[in-house]
């Protein structure tokens, strides 16, 4: 059991590194149910979700990924490589789950700053610039996942990942409003 978990990280390592791409990862239900779960709970982390707005944040969190799986879904299923829906979701999800516990601290630290948006107080440069590269990072990553799934060239992953970013967004302000409550 231990030998596996340490194999299924080695694997999420080096998707991260980009040694790998999501074919390396197992086809299981399991390990799919296991990452969104993980996505969830990081996601009501991230957000920062309080005893009054934690089934909020929850239900969130779940639109967001389900509105990822859905994505994913039929898009593999029109391009005929449905078969690949397992390995490429647990494979994005894992690499989400893995960038987490990095951007919960970073995004809590620029959160101040961004609230205010005061040009006299503007947030640190280097927490800024840190944030934009694991962020960026992270966009590789998905793009680089997307791209071997779908054999497709590197704007073709990219559209696929920025649509289902703008999908996701736009389907939790139909949802939920804005998040600034101003809708």
């Amino acid at each position: 059991m231990l030998a596996n978990l340490r194999a299924l990280f080695a694997v999420i390592f080096d998707i991260i590194l980009l040694r790998r791409g999501p074919e390396a990862m197992p086809a299981s239900q399991t390990l799919l149910v296991l990452v969104v779960a993980l996505n969830i709970v990081g996601s009501v982390i991230l957000n920062g979700a309080d005893a009054s707005s934690l089934g909020v944040a929850v239900l969130q969190a779940a639109v967001g990924c389900a509105v990822m799986l859905l994505w994913f879904r039929a898009a593999l299923v029109l391009s005929q490589k449905g078969e690949r829906f397992l390995q490429t979701m647990s494979a994005l999800l894992a690499v989400n789950a893995m960038f987490l516990p990095a951007m919960i601290p970073l995004i809590t630290a620029l959160l101040p700053y961004l609230e205010k948006a005061d040009p006299a107080n503007p947030p640190p440069a280097a927490l800024f610039i840190l944030t934009l590269v694991i962020a960026g990072w992270a966009l590789v990553v998905q793009v680089r996942i997307v791209r071997a799934a779908f054999e497709c060239p590197w704007i073709g992953a990219i559209l696929l990942v920025l649509g289902e970013v703008i999908a996701t967004g736009f389907i939790s302000m139909l949802l939920f409003g804005s998040p600034d409550g101003a809708a």
